[in-house]
């Protein structure tokens, strides 16, 4: 995990790119309008949000536009430090901290929302999805709201990947020479995450994008959801 942790680290401290651009699905989730979705927009505003694995910080200026209070997690003091200088660059105030799925450095019952976008799944050596979820219901406040990206079958990133058991499977070709060695979380449908998620989560909702852009298929579910 460690050289994996490396090779993920470098990738975002050289590129280093100057603008960032928020993800498509998570703008249309914040902001848009839909029949099996409803969030309280106007409690955004000074809500405590956690973009846990925030990557380049791409969706920080969506989250600041919005009125969130800014908190971001990640795997390796680089990103934090990366992540940092890139918010002084664009006027974002943010708490950023090391950790990881299985840690988040936070104290219990914190976050009003927490947004994991293309992160939750990403399961550390010797533990589980399932400790995935236990830590982040326990810093997220009663009633608060999870916004996530699932896997969903046929993406290209589980191509070939090795089965593990339990949904769990390892990534051998990443073609991106990523993720190459993370274990991951997959799904195969929606009954499947509500069976999964139900035992801590209520009020689940869950949509299911399929994208082949230029050749690279990315399917994926988003699940919305309140802690109970």
């Amino acid at each position: 995990m460690e050289n994996v942790k490396e090779t993920y680290s470098a990738f975002h401290v050289l590129k280093r790119s100057v603008h960032v651009y928020p993800t498509e699905w998570v703008i249309r989730t914040l902001l848009g309008n839909y029949p099996k979705l409803s969030l309280d927009k106007p409690s955004f505003t000074n809500s405590k949000l956690l973009d846990l694995g925030f990557g380049d910080c791409r969706n920080m200026p969506l989250l600041k536009n919005c009125g969130f209070e800014i908190h971001g997690v990640e795997i390796s003091k680089e990103i934090v430090l990366f992540g940092r200088a890139k918010l002084l660059e664009l006027n974002i105030l943010a708490d950023l901290r090391e950790g990881t799925n299985t840690h988040i450095p936070y104290k219990d019952d914190f976050f009003d929302y927490i947004l994991a976008c293309h992160s939750i799944y990403y399961v550390d050596r010797n533990s589980s999805f399932d400790d995935n979820l236990l830590e982040i219901s326990r810093v997220l406040k009663k009633d608060g709201i999870l916004i996530a990206s699932l896997p969903a079958p046929d993406n290209f990133i589980l191509k070939n990947c090795i089965n593990l058991g339990n949904g769990h499977v390892e990534i051998t070709n990443d073609i991106y020479g990523l993720r190459n060695g993370y274990i991951f979380r997959t799904f195969e449908n929606e009954e499947e995450i509500k069976d999964v998620f139900s035992n801590l989560f209520k009020n689940v909702v869950i949509c299911k994008c399929l994208d082949n852009f230029w050749g690279v298929q990315i399917n994926f579910f988003i699940i919305v959801c309140e802690k109970e």
